[in-house]
């Protein structure tokens, strides 16, 4: 496990590409910039698993080192993006 809840600030939910596509917006504390930023790194082009409640509930492609923040992308449908944010636990 890279980061756990303790390493993130907010989770939230923010419209997509287009009207009926929405993405969760991640950002991180000190420690958890940090631990990202290093993970990130050295996983460019590669799938990172988010894990929710024991479970991978996505595992989208790293594009760019990641630092304080993180917006992960997708075709989620609004209640897809809210399991998210409510699984992270924060809102």
């Amino acid at each position: 496990m890279i980061v756990d809840n303790g390493d993130i600030g907010t989770a939230r939910i923010i419209p997509g590409s287009n009207p009926s596509q929405y993405a969760v917006e991640l950002k991180f504390y000190g420690s958890g910039t940090e631990k990202m930023r290093k993970a990130s790194g050295n996983h460019i082009g590669k799938p990172v698993a988010i894990i929710i409640d024991g479970r991978v509930v996505m595992a989208p492609v790293v594009r760019s080192p990641i630092g304080d923040s993180a917006l992960v992308t997708g075709h989620f449908t609004k209640a897809e993006a809210e399991r998210i944010v409510h699984g992270i636990g924060l809102h």
